[in-house]
């Protein structure tokens, strides 16, 4: 059962986790997000730039057609045409297509560095790492999602490659071919526009959930995050009863400052203290049972005087903290006390408690 608690991993990821995950790189990423925008880039690219790199190909085009008469066509005028193709439109598609590219798969992770994820590390270079990514689960997946793409792609392509092959052999000339090709060129585009965006949500929700899957804890991790992250429960509670144990500390060495301890006689037990510079007399200890019992034997062993009042002392124990002065409406009672405290010492109270 302990092994199964540690083992299975059924609970959802901590932020912590989450958090750990992508610093490292782990979230849900996308290549066919990246593909599909790129796309989408390469599509509106082809509406600014194709109509006047259309234009100028097919001036260029028809100039080369003319001229070919039999004879070997110069080479430079071969590479002038297709450096026009090259600067006029290819390349500017690409590098919009690209950048929009990268630009996309950067957004799924959101625009930061993980040092952790770039960092070199020596398992990469483990050939059987390398091998998990070929175990025939996975590898059937990956060829069974690319032939299924390359499918559909090529079913796209069929109809307007037909219909462009058929003009073509109708006799057409070449700026009738061009402007053919380029319609059903746009036809085809669009087409697989919709193909990769359907491709890309697919794919998304498949990361996102395998990604979820392997994120997910055990319980075991879960008490171990716990721990770390709030403190060991035997450790919170060792260091609560450290902490009690300076503060009595602390107010049982202030007992011998006192003026007075007031008892229940045996089981509470409050000492005050009266300066003439503070409104009220104030609470420097208290305590029950045992605590009190410890109280009474610091204030006799100091010459404090202790006194006897069931009634004061069980009030004062109940509204009154360490360190507080005492309230108005035990101002009568608690004089008396430290009147009965002061004969006893020879001390006189100057100006009266709580005057």
């Amino acid at each position: 059962m302990a092994k199964q608690e540690q083992g299975e991993k059924t609970e959802k990821p901590t932020p912590r986790r989450r958090n750990k995950a992508r610093e490292e790189g782990q979230v849900a990423r996308s290549q066919e997000v990246g593909a599909a925008t790129s796309l989408l880039a390469a599509v509106l690219a082809v509406v600014m730039i194709v109509p006047g790199a259309f234009e100028t190909l097919r001036e260029t085009s028809a100039a080369l057609w003319i001229s070919t008469d039999g004879t070997e066509l110069p080479s430079g005028q071969i590479l002038d045409f297709f450096w026009r193709i090259a600067t006029t439109a290819i390349l500017p598609i690409a590098g919009i297509a690209a950048f929009f590219g990268v630009l996309a798969g950067a957004s799924q992770v959101g625009f930061r560095i993980t040092p952790k994820a770039a960092k070199p590390k020596l398992d990469k270079l483990d050939p059987r790492k390398g091998l998990e990514k070929l175990k025939p689960k996975r590898a059937g997946w990956e060829l069974i999602r690319a032939t299924t793409k390359l499918g559909l792609l090529f079913a796209l392509a069929a109809g307007p490659l037909t219909a462009w092959t058929e003009s073509m052999g109708q006799g057409r000339g070449l700026g009738s071919g061009l402007s053919a090709l380029s319609d059903e060129a746009w036809t085809l585009l669009m087409r697989a526009f919709a193909l990769a965006v359907v491709v890309a949500l697919a794919d998304y929700l498949w990361q996102r959930h395998t990604t979820e899957k392997k994120l997910k804890m055990s319980k075991h991790e879960i008490k171990q995050e716990h721990k770390q992250t709030e403190g060991d429960p035997q450790i919170k509670q060792s260091r609560r009863q450290r902490m009690r144990e300076l503060s009595r500390n602390r107010m049982l060495a202030d007992v011998p400052k006192a003026d007075v301890v007031v008892t229940n006689p045996t089981h509470l037990a409050v000492a005050l203290r009266y300066s003439p510079d503070e409104a009220a007399p104030r609470v420097v200890a208290k305590g029950a049972d045992h605590l009190a019992e410890k109280i009474r034997t610091i204030a006799y062993r100091h010459g404090v005087t202790v006194t006897e009042d069931k009634p004061l002392a069980q009030t004062l124990y109940r509204k009154c903290k360490v360190g507080q002065l005492v309230p108005a409406a035990l101002y009568e009672a608690v004089a008396v006390v430290l009147a009965l405290a002061y004969r006893r010492t020879g001390r006189r109270a100057t100006a009266g408690a709580g005057r």
